[in-house]
């Protein structure tokens, strides 16, 4: 799966269009088959905006370190062009002309081409570490730009996520408001067919229509929120917000095996695993190279320039000038600029210590509140099943007992708001469960770690 490829990108150092399968390649499109999560994830990673822009940075920084290593390498420049040389002589006597001729006073004027070519080379041999210092500053920014497109890779694939499991909590609320509305035009009709028989009064009537259209009103609302949650994950995944969305059926919610493994083991992992940590680390690595590069200011360094002069007059060439030497630069005084700025890049290395440490101390945070969160949610949703089913046979008997005229309509109605809300409680606790495995993954920084978003 595309999803489980960007997670890995960040080991590989390739464009991730490169691993799409070759079925594929050429475009990501709304499958005609009802949409499975990991499908959805696949759509917003290859149409999200943010990753697309995270990954052109990426590139960007790639190709920084590559110039970075250039001057390593000898400068070889080439340079050609004519010149027109034209020379006025205004004189009362006689004077000599270009050829050596003695004419009489009056203007002489002499005009030539001088065309010159020139071939150069300069090689820095010996710079105090400055070039290796630099290449390693852009190594550990293109390292912390990859991490940072990792970091949105997943964050995109949390919000498909988070907006998948609305709407399908928002389709299951829908499901459910249908069934209370159903039960509760049973009560109405009940309610009605007592008053008609002479064993119930008018208020009994009157409450079931109240309740039947509350009822109604309540999906009517429901369908507004489903209509909405609809066009988020649309746009989560790159497309129109009116786009028809068929989704998959999901499967039964999976164990949480990371619950096992306990908080601490959880935040090591994050440790490793977190992309805002690597690129906190790789800016630390960055500014370190920095600091190596402002020492070696302060450092002899030794050239070596070439180069080879060729000039023509005319047609004739005229001159042919070749050079060669070594330069050995001895800095002696800057004006302490040197210092100062050693002194700032030293400050600056503190300062992405200090980031470093703070995202670090975040991360552990991010785990154990997501930890905690997951744990609470899977202990609610045994309750949550449990009041949803003994709500579902309390509304029954209060039914029941009412059509027999053992029971009161107000037991009846009482029953029946318990099991709505029972039935709502039920799918929260349900999708509190999905969302919070999903975001226990991401504040560990595996996302292909949740089992909605494998193929």
């Amino acid at each position: 799966m595309l999803g489980l490829l960007i997670i890995a990108m960040a080991a590989l150092q390739a464009d991730p269009r490169s691993l799409l399968p070759a079925d594929r390649a050429g475009g990501c499109e709304l499958p005609a088959k009802p949409l499975a999560l990991a499908d959805a994830v696949d759509l917003a990673l290859c149409r999200n905006p943010r990753t697309a822009a995270a990954w052109a940075a990426a590139q960007a920084a790639a190709a920084q370190a590559g110039a970075a290593r250039g001057p390593l390498l000898p400068q070889i420049d080439a340079q050609i062009g004519p010149t027109l040389n034209r020379s006025q002589s205004f004189r009362d006597t006689g004077f000599v002309d270009g050829n050596g001729q003695i004419i009489g006073g009056g203007a002489s004027t002499v005009s030539n081409t001088t065309t010159t070519v020139r071939l150069g080379l300069n090689w820095l041999v010996i710079d105090g570490g400055a070039r290796a210092g630099r290449i390693a500053a852009a190594d550990a920014n293109a390292r912390a730009l990859q991490a940072q497109f990792d970091d949105s890779a997943q964050g995109v694939i949390l919000e498909v996520v988070s907006a998948w499991n609305a709407l399908a909590a928002n389709r299951a609320v829908e499901e459910a408001n249908r069934a209370n509305l159903a039960f509760a035009r049973q009560s109405r009709d009940l309610a009605a067919a007592r008053k008609a028989a002479g064993v119930a009064t008018g208020a009994d009537a009157l409450q079931g229509e109240t309740q039947a259209a509350q009822a109604e009103l309540t999906l009517i609302q429901t369908r507004g929120n489903v209509a909405s949650a609809a066009g988020r994950l649309a746009v989560a995944m790159g497309l129109p917000p009116g786009t028809a969305l068929l989704l998959e059926q999901l499967a039964p919610l999976a164990a949480a095996p990371a619950l096992q493994a306990g908080a601490d083991a959880l935040i090591s992992q994050a440790e490793t695993l977190r992309p805002d940590l690597r690129a906190a680390r790789a800016q630390v690595e960055a500014a370190e190279a920095n600091e190596r590069v402002a020492r070696s200011a302060g450092r002899p360094s030794v050239g070596f320039q070439a180069a080879n002069t060729l000039s023509a007059l005319d047609e004739s060439i005229d001159r042919n000038l070749s050079s060669a030497g070594i330069s050995l630069s001895i800095p002696l005084f800057s004006g302490w600029a040197t210092r100062y700025q050693i002194a700032q890049t030293r400050a600056q290395r503190a300062q992405q210590t200090a980031v470093l440490e703070q995202v670090r101390q975040s991360a552990g945070l991010a785990v154990w509140q997501a930890y905690v969160a997951l744990e609470n949610a899977l202990a609610s949703l045994t309750p949550a099943n449990a009041l949803l089913r003994s709500a579902g046979e309390s509304a029954d008997l209060a039914q029941g007992r009412y059509q027999a005229g053992t029971g009161t309509f107000a037991d009846l109605l009482n029953a029946q708001n318990a099991l709505a809300a029972a039935r709502q409680q039920f799918v929260q606790a349900e999708f509190g469960v999905r969302t919070a495995q999903a975001e226990l993954a991401r504040a560990v920084g595996d996302m292909s770690a949740y089992e909605g978003t494998k193929p």
